[in-house]
């Protein structure tokens, strides 16, 4: 199975709109194109330990379904994804709509990153308490799987209830898109084994091994794990390390680009490109 090298673009400001990025990710040879989220940042964030200069430009960020639904009409091969779609802002059923109708325009090319995020104030904002978080971003994964599959979808979870009286639109792809879990937490294994499709983790930020922590996990769980993919963001642009990567176990590398002006962005798509190329034909 040939790997898939895709690029997240995660500056919105500085660079080519989205849409042309991904046109010109797809002419270079690149398998997928990935879109952060992020709806706002609070001014005052006493409760959010994570910090780090410059988080204010998170909340600038295009919407992730309207970006994506823009790629898909100006591309035909590339994987659309989100990297991630944060469920703790989000209604279950709104989200299963944006994401069977992005799903059905493009051809079945959506693959649907989910996380909680890590900003208290923003989730709270929309009603999700953050040590709860995790337990929202699954029973919404889990009910927008019925959503997709299911004509009455019913669901019963602490935070949210499908009734079976309203039917959502039905994804082109018999299980819907297929759910990637973004994140770098020792929990992360236990819980892409039990609801999810693959595992979107940072290079250098998980304490452990994601490839044997991930079979392991499946292993309990009943689950096969060649059936899941494990995407490294941020991959290392060393061939030879690259390669490992890939042997390893990876089945898809992902890079960040994004920056001032849209020569940058050629640049990097090129490099990314030729070294997709050397990967292919090992």
């Amino acid at each position: 199975m040939k790997p898939s090298i895709g690029i997240c673009l995660v500056d919105h400001e500085g660079t080519q709109p989205p849409h042309e990025v991904a046109a010109l990710a797809e002419r270079c040879g690149l398998d997928a194109f990935f879109v952060p989220e992020n709806s706002h940042v609070p001014l005052e964030r006493p409760g959010t330990i994570r910090r780090f200069e410059g988080i204010e430009r998170l909340a600038r960020f295009h919407d992730p379904f309207a970006t994506l639904g823009a790629c898909a009409a100006v591309t035909q091969t590339i994987t659309l994804g989100t990297g991630v779609c944060l469920m703790t802002q989000r209604d279950a059923y709104l989200t299963a709509n944006a994401a069977a109708s992005l799903d059905h325009l493009s051809g079945g090319r959506l693959v649907l990153g989910v996380a909680g995020g890590f900003i208290r104030e923003s989730m709270e904002e929309f009603g999700s308490p953050f040590g709860q978080r995790w337990r929202i971003v699954r029973e919404r994964v889990e009910a927008m799987k019925k959503i997709w599959s299911e004509g009455a979808p019913v669901y019963d979870g602490a935070f949210t209830v499908l009734d079976g009286t309203r039917p959502g639109i039905r994804s082109p792809r018999e299980a819907g898109p297929p759910v990637w879990i973004g994140s770098n937490s020792k929990s992360v294994p236990k819980r892409v084994a039990r609801y999810a499709d693959g595992w979107i983790t940072v290079r250098g930020s998980y304490p452990g091994d994601p490839i044997t922590d991930l079979e392991k996990a499946c292993l309990e769980a009943g689950r096969d794990s060649s059936e899941l993919t494990v995407a490294l963001v941020d991959a290392p642009e060393d061939y030879d390390e690259a390669m490992r990567a890939l042997e390893h176990g990876y089945a898809a590398l992902h890079y960040f680009i994004g920056g001032p002006g849209g020569a940058g962005v050629c640049a990097d798509l090129e490099r990314i490109a030729a070294l997709a190329s050397r990967l292919r034909s090992s």
